[in-house]
């Protein structure tokens, strides 16, 4: 008689492997996310405060120390 092949039997540890590596995928996505809010957020802060001192010299405010963005 032939051999058998044996197939492989799909377990709950298998199942659990499958499903740790698409939420590691879904966990990096959203980790890229958070990196490119954080650099949107920098560089909207840093024309904010360009703006803030700008008008402030048109008006002639100066801005207590902490606020000195130098």
């Amino acid at each position: 008689m032939g051999k058998l092949l044996q197939f492989p039997v799909r377990n709950e540890a298998t199942r659990l492997v499958e499903e740790l590596k698409i939420q590691e995928g879904e966990i990096q996505l959203c980790l890229d996310d958070l990196q490119y809010l954080n650099d949107h957020i920098v560089d909207l802060t840093t024309e904010y405060e360009m703006m803030l001192k700008r008008l402030c010299e048109l008006q002639g405010i100066k801005l207590p120390e902490e606020y000195n963005f130098d």
